[in-house]
């Protein structure tokens, strides 16, 4: 592969790529950075199995696109209830067996998630509220 032809391979095909790839940001380093890499990746593998440079191409922007949109769902999912349940008791832990939804949405848990979490801790005799704190005993 000439480098004229490589360079005009990774020119057109990444930006169509992670185009397709849907990011939520016009510029999100993370997606970036998992394009790029599956797209050299795609063009590379399908270069040196077919030759040629359509199919390589076609094989980039479409491994790019897939783990762009991969990685976008794992973004918006956001983190799951059994993770955000051992953080809050983490948290209590650390706080003195005390926990507030704000302490959770503090580290990076989405509001509802937090307040169903203590909720749900809660509900299942675990924590006791407190107003709008959630008290563990020890």
């Amino acid at each position: 592969m000439s480098p004229l032809l490589l360079w005009l391979l990774v020119a057109s095909g990444l930006p169509v790529s992670y185009a397709l790839s849907a990011p939520r940001r016009l510029l999100d380093p993370i997606q970036i950075v998992l394009v790029v890499t599956a797209y050299v990746f795609g063009l590379s593998v399908a270069w040196f199995a077919s030759g040629s440079g359509a199919v390589a191409w076609a094989a980039g922007v479409l491994l790019g696109a897939l783990v762009g949109r991969w990685n976008r769902r794992l973004v918006i999912g956001g983190i799951g209830l059994a993770a955000a349940e051992q953080l809050a008791l983490k948290l209590a832990w650390r706080h003195g067996g005390a926990v507030e939804p704000a302490d959770l949405i503090a580290a990076g848990v989405d509001p509802d998630t937090a307040r169903a979490t203590l909720e749900n801790l809660a509900a299942r005799g675990l924590c006791q509220r407190d107003g709008e704190r959630y008290r563990f005993e020890r």
